[in-house]
């Protein structure tokens, strides 16, 4: 395993592109350096870095986007704690089986809402989908019903208070995923 040292997750295809054959995965496996999560992916148990439970949604949902309470914790607009890790696939997707742990909620999310405000995460040998903080806003208030509205006043307030705050990002995506009007009523009565 010299070669993912530094990587949480590895798929099988990125195994076997690194010369690893079925025998060898195998025989890692049996010797407790892999673990399998699903017939694709592993983890790697000798892995050295700092463990990062988003780098998981990739393993059993390669097109998963971190989205809403995770991805306000993330972006540090909200003092709540990750009890779950939130994740956004597109409509038509099949929601994968996933551990225990750490605990998966997934959302299907329209093609339009899925699409917008994506950025990728790289840290080392590690990377995540996750949405912008602009489209996590969005999203809080477009899923307030289902999620309550105090975390998306709280993610409002912090984000208002913030220094790179973008507005007229914010009311571009809240116009394009047909929360504009809500979203301008709140940002008039908040500023």
């Amino acid at each position: 395993m010299k070669n993912y040292d530094m990587k949480q997750y590895i798929s099988r295809d990125e195994l076997h592109d690194s010369g690893y054959s079925t025998y060898r995965i195998n025989r890692l496996v049996d010797e407790g350096k892999l673990i399998a999560i699903n017939k694709n992916h592993f983890e790697n148990s000798e892995y050295s870095g700092e463990i990062n439970d988003h780098y998981f949604v990739n393993a059993v949902a390669p097109k998963g986007v971190i989205c809403l309470i995770s991805a306000a914790i993330y972006h540090g607009m909200t003092t709540s704690r990750e009890l779950q890790i939130d994740v956004a696939l597109p409509r038509r997707s099949r929601i994968p089986e996933s551990p225990e742990s750490p605990a998966v909620q997934f959302y299907l999310f329209s093609e339009e809402r899925y699409k917008t405000g994506i950025v990728m995460v790289i840290e080392g040998e590690n990377s995540f989908m996750i949405y912008d903080r602009e489209k996590t806003l969005c999203d809080l208030l477009f899923y307030r019903n289902k999620l309550g509205f105090e975390p998306f006043a709280e993610v409002l307030k912090n984000y208002l208070s913030s220094k790179d705050r973008d507005l007229n990002k914010l009311m571009s995506y809240a116009e394009k995923l047909r929360c504009g009007k809500l979203m301008k009523q709140y940002l008039e009565v908040m500023i």
